[in-house]
């Protein structure tokens, strides 16, 4: 392979690790949420959310799971961020509608 296609190589894989820290984890202030975090861990970074509910349960491999979602509205220009977690941890980062 060619030094071009090294480099090019090399900046893909650079471009597809980065895409996948920015779609499973936000910034909050000066911190990071990321997917793993528990709900105290989130409520310390990113303060009370605009919304708390309680989906339910779910079954996940033979084990019901807590569902809770938490939505983070940002000031104007920002994206809705809906967090679900199951059992208190967080498993998901949702994007929602732009704040008008």
């Amino acid at each position: 392979m060619q030094i071009c296609g090294k480099v090019l190589l090399v900046g893909l894989l650079f471009v597809l690790n980065i895409s996948h820290v920015f779609a499973s984890g936000f910034r909050c202030g000066n911190t990071l949420v990321m997917e793993g975090d528990t709900t105290a861990e989130v409520k310390i970074k990113c303060g009370t959310p605009f919304d708390i509910q309680d989906v339910g349960f779910k079954k996940i491999k033979n084990e019901f799971v807590k569902i809770t979602r938490y939505t983070y509205v940002p000031e104007k220009g920002g994206l809705i961020r809906i967090l679900e977690f199951q059992s208190g941890i967080l498993k998901e980062i949702k994007l929602g509608s732009r704040v008008e």
